[in-house]
């Protein structure tokens, strides 16, 4: 029990409901509003779990889909029962900080060129996929406007752009280990999804990546196997997109208000008063 009540310090608890809002707010922009096929909904969660400590990150997830489902005035939807996804996010943020994936590894020149194309090669495999999607290419599948397909491109490029030039500019190993971190998760979410929005939705959960499983559908596959396909698909991209922007965060704020969070030793070592 002493592990878990040293996670919730004063800092965390108030980071938690700007977390939140944070969560909420780019959700509904992405999901709802822009139909994107990526999620950007976990950015807070992410952040707690990297400063706190897995359970603290896991009750930030649950909390976020919980109050965007069912708060008077921005309830609704269907990102209640997917809870449990942002439980598990926030769980592997907590252990990912608490291994040290966020903290800074300074290397040669040469070992981070190929850090910053490995990082950007990565984006580009996860990438793939969604472009290689018909839901984007064929009307009669996805109903999507041309731009859509454009955004998808641009937010690849801008992506890849973002994390190699971070890890060149920086000389840093750590946005190398993030990105891959960030892969592992959205493996991870897209097989604990895939069976709440097949058995409770029927694949259909009103967001922008409903096109992926119709087009997947269309292909052949059953409901489940369709979710499946589309979290593999859109999952991957937006936990590796959402790690990172935690590790810029991170890297703009003052070593000694990190080393203050639970997981402070962890991401930039002891600091002495």
């Amino acid at each position: 029990m002493g592990w878990i009540s040293r996670q919730f310090t004063t800092r965390t608890i108030v980071l938690m409901p700007i977390a939140i809002a944070i969560n909420i707010v780019l959700g509904v922009t992405v999901q709802q509003v822009l139909k994107l096929p990526i999620y950007l909904d976990s950015i807070g969660t992410i952040l707690v779990g990297v400063l706190a400590g897995p359970i603290a990150g896991a009750l930030t997830g649950v909390l976020s889909n919980l109050i965007w489902q069912y708060a008077p005035g921005i309830g609704g939807g269907t990102i209640g029962p997917f809870a449990i996804t942002a439980g598990v996010i926030g769980l592997l943020a907590g252990v990912w900080g608490q291994l040290g994936i966020y903290r800074s590894r300074p290397a040669s020149r040469t070992v981070v060129i190929l850090a910053a194309v490995t990082a950007a090669v990565i984006i580009g495999v996860v990438v793939y996929p969604i472009l290689n999607n018909p839901a984007y290419t064929d009307p009669n599948i996805g109903g999507y406007p041309s731009w859509v397909f454009s955004a998808i491109v641009l937010i690849g490029i801008v992506a890849a752009v973002m994390v190699g030039g971070f890890i060149l500019l920086s000389r840093d190993l750590a946005g190398f280990w993030v990105a891959l971190a960030g892969v592992v998760t959205g493996i991870v979410a897209a097989f604990v999804s895939a069976p709440i929005s097949a058995y409770v939705f029927g694949g259909v959960t009103g967001s922008g990546v409903d096109a992926l499983v119709a087009a997947l559908r269309q292909g052949g596959s059953d409901v489940l196997h369709a979710s499946l396909g589309q979290g593999l698909f859109s999952d991957p991209i937006d936990k590796t997109i959402t790690s990172f922007v935690v590790f810029i965060i991170l890297a703009g704020l003052s070593r000694r208000i990190i080393a203050r969070f639970p997981n402070g030793e962890h991401l930039v070592g002891a600091i002495v008063d």
